[in-house]
């Protein structure tokens, strides 16, 4: 049986059944404006990670300000975001196991897809998936600054 919507555009958030997601809409389009102006004024390129908003909305509005592109975690959310439009992905962390790398080939054939990888037997795993369908993916090695949580030192 389908459930009723937890909240309508409008509701007092006292009426919300939590956890919800409650946005002050003039603040967030303010500070989307505030962050595109910030990078542009100091000549870097914003890529926005979409782990916090997990919206291709959101992401496209970020793009139409300027961003270059956005960063996600995982294979299913780069597919998620291409599949919305997003031609710019980055997938911020390292894709590992042959399914997962023949699911980013094949995305990469839709739209620009980079990848982190900060181990040598998986950069020549990545160049072998790219190849067996003929794209090509932008790799970022992951360097350790000393943290010891990721990386190559």
């Amino acid at each position: 049986m389908p459930q009723p919507a937890p909240a309508r555009i409008g509701d007092a958030a006292e009426d919300i059944d939590t956890p919800a997601l409650l946005i002050e809409l003039d603040a967030f389009e303010r500070n989307l404006r505030k962050m595109a102006e910030f990078a542009k004024e100091a000549g870097v390129r914003l890529r926005p990670h979409s782990k916090t908003h997990k919206s291709a909305h959101i992401a496209r509005l970020q793009m139409e300000l300027g961003a270059v592109g956005v960063c996600c975690q995982k294979v299913s959310e780069a597919e998620a975001l291409v599949q919305s439009g997003i031609n710019d992905v980055l997938i911020s962390n390292q894709v590992v196991g042959r399914h997962k790398l023949n699911r980013l080939s094949a995305l990469a054939r839709h739209a620009k897809v980079a990848v982190c990888a900060d181990d040598a037997d998986n950069v020549a795993d990545l160049n072998a998936a790219a190849g067996q369908v003929g794209v090509i993916m932008d790799v970022l090695v992951e360097i350790d600054v000393g943290a010891g949580r990721c990386g190559v030192a």
